[in-house]
């Protein structure tokens, strides 16, 4: 059974490129510190809790429709397949991680909890329950063939020994000054994938207990940026510094650094955004100067929609109007018609 020494592994994560974005996570970080007093925060909180819930299934395969998803997330409509009760699920295993992070320690049996959140509604008996059967990750084409086995995980009857001994030693390691919080955290997210302590609905567990995490240590990026999201946008690299990292796992000859590094950079990412959305928003200026500068500083086209969740201070007739006056003085392009409209700089 493989032997987790948690603190041995943070502490030799010392690579200058990990220490280096420890360091700009932390500049980022700063940049948010005063959040704006006229900034509607509720809405922002409100807008990117649903867009973790969405990008959290999404790089698991999971879609559903745009309009079913606002019947459920917004309208609170019933789901009726099984993606959307899956949905449904994250969404109220989310909502249990804001309201209960400040109190709630790491154990083993909050875990469970946030795996039973997910299936309560569609297979409650499967939920909050250590597997019994060996289960892999694998990698499968467009068309559900089989490629490649990428990683197999822990065995089921070593699952309660190395779940147990990894939150004890993380507790221990959150006591210990020598070791630092960020690296303990993405070290101990790695050790759980490779457990990979449920049959299914691990990823998504992964990501409550990160955002559980991050928020409990003082890292509240999820309250108003979704970290899921950004690792959505970076779903290849995810994936591959995840695979790097779980080589020779069982055999105590894995690099963390690849995952932890990764996962920092998106952690100072979040920050970034986060940043640059609070300070358009508490611009001084009209409007249409607020929506010009959003499209003026974006590389590719963009939307209505992505306009509105950057100036959540603005509403949508008021962002319309904008669009429309900025595309009739010519200081921005609209790039095609109807649905699918962009705009663009000029």
């Amino acid at each position: 059974m493989k032997l987790i020494n948690l603190k041995e592994t943070v502490l030799n994560l010392n690579d200058p490129f990990i220490i280096s974005m420890l360091q700009a996570v932390e500049m980022n970080r700063g940049r948010t510190f005063n959040l704006p007093t006229k900034i509607k925060l509720n809405r922002l909180h409100d807008l990117n809790k649903r867009r973790s819930v969405t990008s959290s299934n999404e790089i698991e395969g999971i879609k559903i429709d745009k309009i079913r998803e606002e019947d459920i997330l917004l309208k609170h409509m019933d789901p009726e397949t099984k993606e959307e009760y899956l949905l449904f699920g994250y969404n109220k295993a989310l909502e249990n991680v804001f309201q209960v992070y400040k109190y709630q320690s790491l154990s083993e049996s909050y875990i469970k909890d946030l795996h039973y959140y997910l299936y309560e509604s569609l297979t409650p008996d499967f939920g909050g329950k250590y597997k019994t059967e060996q289960n892999y990750i694998r990698e499968f084409d467009k068309n559900n063939n089989l490629v490649r086995t990428v990683f197999i995980p822990s065995k089921p009857e070593d699952v309660d020994g190395l779940m147990g001994n990894l939150v004890y030693q993380f507790n221990e390691c959150m006591k210990d000054i020598e070791c630092n919080k960020l690296l303990t955290i993405f070290a101990f997210i790695l050790d759980f994938l490779c457990i990979h302590p449920f049959y299914d609905g691990n990823g998504r567990v992964s990501r409550l207990l990160t955002t559980f995490l991050l928020l409990k240590y003082g890292y509240e990026l999820d309250q108003y940026y979704s970290f899921s999201y950004v690792i959505l946008n970076n779903i290849d690299k995810y994936y591959e510094s995840l695979e790097k990292s779980s080589i020779g796992w069982h055999e105590e000859k894995n690099d963390y650094g690849f995952f932890v590094h990764f996962m920092l950079e998106c952690l100072k990412e979040g920050y970034s955004k986060l940043a640059y959305i609070l300070e358009v928003n508490s611009m001084d200026s009209v409007a249409n100067e607020k929506v010009w500068r959003v499209i003026n500083d974006c590389k590719t086209p963009i939307t209505k929609g992505d306009i509105e969740e950057i100036l959540v201070n603005l509403s949508r007739t008021t962002i319309e109007k904008s669009l429309g006056e900025l595309v009739g003085s010519k200081r921005i392009q609209m790039i095609q018609k109807g649905r699918y409209t962009k705009y663009y700089k000029i």
